[in-house]
C-alpha cells in the first residue's frame, strides 16, 4: 500500500525523481532515506498486520508493546515500539490486526540498537522492517477505513469514477511494491508503454490515488505517436488491482 507526493515521506520523493522514466537508484538507499525521514508533520496511514502485549521483546531493561504495520504504499514495513506503563498498559493495545491508525513522524524516533532490531524482527516474524519508537499518539483511522471498505463493494464503473477524482501520486513500479504487488504494479505499467518502435513512444506514467491517506487504487496512462498516428491509454485499477477502467485509443 497502498499517498502533495507524501504517501510515504521522503520515500516517495525519491520515488519521483527515480520513478518509471529515470535513472533506477539502489534499493538500499531508498530504504535509507525512508528509515531517516525527518519531516515532523508527515502523518503515516497504517493497517496494522500484528500487536503483542507487553513484554520484553528487545533484549533492553522495561517490556514495550510492539506493531507490524503495513503502511500505505511504503517500501517496507514499520514495526512500532511503545513503552510499556503500569500493568502493561499500551496504546497499541487498542488495535488488533486488520485495523487501522495513523500517527506523524513527530510521534516517532527511530529505534537505535542492531541487536534490538533483530529481536523486534524476529518476534513479529518479520525481517526487514522500519523500527520506530512511539513517542507521542495514535489517531484511529476506524471510519476511514470503513469507508475504504465500502468503496471496494461498490461496481466497477462506480469505482472508477471516484479513483479519477482522488489525488494523484505518482509511483514506481519496481520501487514502491513488493512482492506480488510489484508484480501487478509493472505489469500496470507495461499495459500502457510501447513495445514497437514508434516515434514518440510518449512517456508512460502509474499513480497512486489517494484518499483521507488511503490507496483507493492506481491510474496508468500514456500519450504518443506511432507511425504518425496518434495514440492514447488509460487504464484505472483499484487497491487490489482489479482493471475497472480501460481506454484504448489508437488512428
Amino acid at each position: 500500500m497502498h499517498i502533495p507526493l507524501r504517501l510515504s515521506s521522503l520515500l516517495f520523493a525519491a520515488s519521483l525523481a527515480t520513478g518509471c522514466l529515470g535513472a533506477e537508484t539502489d534499493v538500499d538507499t531508498l530504504q535509507a532515506t525512508e528509515q531517516s525521514a525527518t519531516d515532523p508533520t508527515f502523518r503515516v496511514y497504517n493497517i496494522v498486520e500484528a500487536v503483542l502485549p507487553a513484554a520484553n521483546y528487545d533484549g533492553v531493561a522495561g517490556n514495550e508493546c510492539i506493531a507490524l504495520l503495513n503502511p500505505e504504499h511504503r517500501l517496507r514495513k514499520i514495526i512500532l515500539v511503545e513503552p510499556a506503563g503500569a500493568g502493561g498498559t499500551c496504546a497499541l493495545n487498542a488495535y488488533t490486526a486488520g485495523t487501522a491508525f495513523s500517527f506523524t513522524w513527530g510521534d516517532s524516533s527511530v529505534y537505535q540498537g542492531s541487536a534490538g532490531i533483530t529481536a523486534l524482527r524476529a518476534a513479529l516474524s518479520d525481517t526487514d522492517g522500519a523500527v520506530h519508537r512511539l513517542t507521542g499518539s495514535l489517531t484511529s483511522e476506524a471510519a476511514t477505513l470503513a469507508h475504504l471498505q465500502a468503496f471496494l463493494t461498490q461496481s466497477d464503473t462506480q469505482q472508477a469514477s471516484e479513483i479519477g477524482t482522488f489525488t494523484a501520486n505518482r509511483v514506481h513500479s519496481l520501487y514502491d511494491f513488493e512482492g506480488q504487488e510489484e508484480v501487478s504494479a509493472e505489469a500496470a505499467y507495461q499495459a500502457v508503454s510501447v513495445h514497437q518502435p514508434c516515434e514518440n513512444p510518449g512517456s508512460p506514467t502509474l499513480e497512486a490515488r489517494v484518499h483521507n491517506g488511503f490507496v483507493y487504487g492506481y491510474t496508468a496512462g500514456n500519450t504518443g505517436s506511432c507511425h504518425s498516428g496518434w495514440f492514447t491509454r488509460h487504464h484505472s485499477y483499484n487497491r487490489n488491482w482489479r482493471l475497472v477502467y480501460r481506454y484504448d485509443y489508437s488512428e
